[in-house]
């Protein structure tokens, strides 16, 4: 029964509900943050006016032909091309006639084709005509307008899009949602959300494919004690995972007398992932074209592990005795959940991961909101998963966040601690409007800010869709949990507030359109390198035999010394160093091979540029820190 009461939701330290100007704040905190109201804005897609006049051309002649032998020729058929649509001789009868034209070439790109200038911007009729006639020559492959293009960032008609979801679009401390969409919605992938199942909500409903409820536990009596009705819908496991609500009367067994209205924790966190967007209501999601399976797993005080790791198999694809398989398996899964004890002491869990990792599923978790370091949590500190800590709208760590070695990187999870914050420290989602069962869809609908880890986990399982997603529709294989998880790490932003080297939180706050577009274009070896920061030990780093890890280092003009160092831990490592390019053991720049794990180089009057430190296992390592000063 221990485990009821300590696998509690790794979520929401406060929230605040957005319906009719009305606010209800969370039992759990003694603050109330203002109500997010005010008008509800229409935002468009980003569209730019249709080109109507041109200047220049691109025009590509066939191998061989004469005019491709000199500027000179090029101009010549150009010219003579713009005479035969009628446009050289054109008379300037008054001011706003049409000129003479005179074509000239400004210069041959990369696939051999001509870029153009024409001496006078054509409407679209003499555009027409000039492209017309350019392609009426034998010699011509292909002729058209020197288009501009545009960012493709998207702004969805979202209305509470702009005013609320600044973890989307903050510079320095939002994921860069926008600029992330151009390459990639999530389409085809599937991410499951352990958690307290969802609720029915118009701005989630239409990218929810059928979970299942693994809750076993649903008021069962042993020696006489009655002990809490986790489940909450009188029954056990089915294929309904709809969240009845988690609320606490003070009367629950182990429960620790806590009295709280229903979290809708499991819709929140789906709503981070995959809200529907572009739908004029309610918010965003990261994932938008991604899918969301609901598995539940927390009800009233929380939830077993037996069926916590029970849920992850069935997710990823694994078979569970008794449930029907898993008809849309994740690829991957998000746990916002945890229990404040060592994975070494919960060997169940770690198996469970285990088996989602074999079946290439990424697992995405929590790091805890108890400000301690993640060793002590489950699944937060076990092996293979990718595990987030929270920032803020100041780009620091939150107050609240876990820490530790075992933190691959952070995600917006709101750092609200007072009133004064405003409801933009908050991280906004889906909810319900029932402090305890739920209102029925559309009346029930509403908006809620929480604060959390578990608000910033979601936020990268949605960047693991899109990656999944722009990846295989690049024509690459999809990523194995490993390469996910090195992407994420490599390609991150910096930190507004540097993290304190005794509570690290990873290497940076995640970056949806960095880690996108290494997906595109297909991973190489520079792509997963882990940034390193001026005089910031990394701590925690491990490498096998003969293995080895990559790291970065950006070196500005004018610095007189730079030093690499590596110490601490168990086993052997060596370290080798270069320029702009990826070191091997063979090439490099210098090296350092000592007995042990402290090696040092210095470099004097370093070039400025990106130096890429290499450290390499002459036997297993473990718990080695990494640093880079200068």
């Amino acid at each position: 029964m221990k485990l009821i009461k300590q696998f509690a939701l790794m979520g929401a330290l406060g929230s605040t509900v957005l319906v009719a100007g009305a606010a209800d704040v969370s039992q759990a905190v003694k603050r109330t943050p203002r109500s997010a109201t005010g008008p509800l804005v229409t935002y468009t897609p980003d569209r730019k006016p249709a080109q109507t006049h041109f200047n220049r051309f691109i025009v590509k002649y066939k191998a061989g032909a004469a005019a491709r032998s000199s500027a000179a020729t090029v101009e010549q058929s150009a010219n003579a091309a713009a005479k035969r649509a009628g446009l050289v001789h054109a008379a300037a009868t008054t001011r706003s006639a049409a000129k003479p034209l005179a074509m000239s070439r400004v210069r041959r790109l990369a696939t051999g084709a001509e870029a153009m200038r024409s001496s006078r911007a054509l409407d679209a009729k003499e555009t027409a005509a000039l492209l017309a006639a350019l392609r009426s020559d034998p010699s011509v492959a292909y002729a058209q307008p020197d288009y501009f293009k545009y960012k493709q960032d998207v702004i969805p008609n979202d209305p509470r899009f702009a005013d609320l979801q600044w973890d989307f679009t903050d510079p320095v401390a939002g994921i860069g949602a926008p600029a992330a969409w151009d390459g990639s919605t999530g389409d085809g992938v599937v991410v499951a959300v352990i958690d307290t199942g969802y609720v029915d909500h118009r701005d989630l409903n239409a990218n929810i494919v059928p979970g299942y409820d693994f809750i076993s536990w649903y008021g069962q009596t042993e020696d006489g004690v009655v002990y809490p009705d986790v489940a909450g819908d009188g029954d056990g496991r089915d294929a309904d995972a709809h969240d009845p609500g988690d609320y606490l009367t003070g009367n629950e067994n182990f429960c620790g007398g806590n009295i709280s209205s229903s979290s809708w924790h499991g819709t929140h966190v789906a709503g981070t992932i995959a809200a529907v967007t572009n739908n004029a209501v309610g918010v965003a999601g990261v994932a938008y074209g991604a899918k969301v399976q609901p598995v539940r797993v927390l009800g009233h005080c929380g939830g077993l592990t037996s069926d916590i790791a029970d849920g992850l198999t069935w997710a990823s694809g694994g078979t569970v005795a008794g449930v029907p398989a898993n008809p849309t398996p994740a690829e991957v899964v998000n746990m916002s959940l945890g229990g404040g004890y060592a994975c070494s002491e919960d060997p169940a869990t770690q198996d469970a991961i285990n088996g989602a990792l074999s079946r290439g599923v990424s697992v995405v978790v929590a790091a805890g909101n108890a400000n301690v370091d993640v060793k002590g949590y489950s699944p937060a500190g076990c092996s293979g998963v990718i595990t987030v800590g929270a920032t803020g709208i100041d780009g620091g760590r939150s107050y609240f966040s876990n820490y530790g070695a075992g933190v691959a990187l952070s995600a917006p999870g709101g750092n609200a601690t007072s009133s004064a914050d405003g409801d933009t420290a908050w991280i906004w989602s889906l909810g319900n409007s029932g402090a305890t069962t739920p209102v029925a869809s559309p009346g029930g609908d509403v908006l809620r800010g929480q604060i959390g880890t578990s608000m910033a986990a979601p936020h990268v399982a949605g960047v693991v869709a899109l990656m999944q997603s722009a990846s295989v529709g690049a024509g690459h294989a999809p990523l194995t949990p490993d390469l996910v998880k090195a992407v994420l790490r490599a390609k991150v932003k910096p930190f507004a507030i540097v993290p304190p080297v005794a509570t690290p939180v990873g290497s940076g706050i995640v970056d949806a359109p960095a880690a996108v577009a290494v997906a595109i274009a297909g991973v190489r070896e520079e792509d997963l390198t882990v940034p390193l920061v001026n005089r910031l030990p990394v701590p925690g780093q491990s490498v096998t035999a003969g293995g080895s890890s990559l790291y970065s280092f950006t070196v500005p003009a004018g610095v007189r010394s730079l030093s690499l160092r590596s110490y601490g831990g168990t086993g052997d490592v060596s370290l080798y160093v270069a320029r702009n390019v990826v070191p091997t053991t063979s090439s490099y720049l210098m090296s350092s091979a000592r007995l042990g794990n402290a090696e040092a180089m210095t470099l004097t009057n370093p070039a400025p540029g990106t130096y890429y430190l290499r450290m390499v296992g002459v036997a297993a390592a473990a718990n080695v820190t990494v640093l880079a000063a200068y």
